[in-house]
């Protein structure tokens, strides 16, 4: 995610930090100046609670074979990017309520803790939930809070991926995602209702806007995966095309790219693809001479797929490296190009041909 500082590595998954975060904790600090360290402090143990509840997601999905790709740690919560969801509906289902156990884990934990330092838990509990009680017992409730909010069926929060996943051991997929983002837009409707209209607050606005885009973009990459289903590679590839030389001349590529409608190109030498030359690539080369070779300028780390590969993962491939193509090769032989503009052609020539069928 752009604009995000890395704060490590842990249990091999990348952990950021964005940096709107960092203006939140400037606010907590500017507004409660008088208890200013122990409020950024509380909030620096919620985010701490935050990341486990993401860990939580990501060693559930992580057992099924489903990849972290990284946690994000924003102002309104976290976010960890599976690199796809799980195939079976009941192992979304577990990963989806693995974040809020372990939140009741670390609530119970606390709990325990304030047991044996005979601290009540229930002393005040409205000032408890803003922090304004002992710290120990109010990081408690706000845990069990955080449990109560996550479930509800605010699609795609984690109730809302409960509802996904329920739904879909009844429902295709696809359908299954557009009913609970349905329920899930009428659950931002409401947060932002509550927030403008009753306590006026601002985070709850950004969660409501958080939840309705959220909900949209998984319907899209739903009906996309339905779209994509049984695709191969070859089945959207472009078979017509150039590739270049490693030895060719800037000027020579900006020609081409100039009388035609490619603008990036695979870098073949001796029949095997060495190299990626990009649009950007070309300006870049065009500024520093071009007379200069296409080698000095091309990004030598090729990713490419074969024919018969599945095209659903070869554009999560391609989205992932923010790639402008991927070479497709037949026994180390290129025979086509996979672009995310002819995949969306693809995907809308299947959805029209759906919509006929129907």
């Amino acid at each position: 995610m752009k604009w995000s500082l890395r704060l490590g590595r842990f249990l091999g998954i990348d952990v950021f930090l964005h940096v709107t975060f960092l203006i939140l904790v400037a606010i907590v600090w500017y507004t409660t100046r008088q208890d200013g360290l122990g409020k950024v402090l509380f909030m620096l143990c919620m985010f701490t609670c935050v990341v486990l509840h993401e860990y939580g997601h990501a060693l559930m999905a992580r057992r099924f074979g489903v990849a972290t790709r990284d946690i994000t740690l924003l102002p309104i919560g976290g976010v960890a990017r599976l690199e796809r969801m799980p195939a079976e509906p009941w192992q979304e289902l577990l990963v989806a309520v693995a974040g809020p156990a372990v939140n009741v884990v670390i609530a119970a934990a606390l709990w325990t803790l304030s047991a044996i330092l005979k601290i009540d838990p229930f002393l005040k509990i409205d000032r408890l939930l803003q922090g304004e009680g002992h710290f120990l017992v109010s990081l408690i409730w706000w845990n069990l809070t955080m449990v109560v909010f996550n479930m509800l069926p605010a699609f795609p929060m984690d109730g809302g991926r409960v509802l996904r996943a329920l739904l879909a051991m009844k429902l295709p997929y696809d359908r299954a995602t557009r009913a609970a983002a349905i329920v899930g837009k009428c659950m931002a409707v409401l947060f932002a209702y509550y927030a403008l209209f009753h306590v006026g607050n601002p985070i709850l606005v950004l969660i409501a806007f958080f939840v309705w885009t959220g909900a949209t973009d998984e319907t899209i990459a739903a009906e996309q995966r339905t779209l994509l289903a049984g695709a191969r590679a070859s089945d959207a590839m472009l078979s017509e095309f150039r590739f270049i030389s490693p030895d060719d001349e800037i000027r020579s590529v900006a020609h081409i790219v100039l009388n035609s409608w490619q603008t990036d190109f695979p870098v073949v030498e001796n029949d095997v693809v060495i190299g990626l030359l990009t649009r950007q690539d070309v300006s870049r080369g065009l500024t520093a001479g071009p007379d200069l070779p296409v080698r000095q300028f091309m990004s030598s780390e090729v990713i490419s797929c074969l024919r018969d590969e599945p095209l659903e993962a070869v554009l999560d491939r391609i989205r992932e490296a923010d790639l402008p193509l991927i070479p497709v090769l037949d026994d180390n032989r290129l025979i086509g190009l996979v672009t995310p503009g002819n995949t969306m052609e693809f995907i809308a020539f299947r959805r029209a041909i759906a919509a006929r069928l129907a």
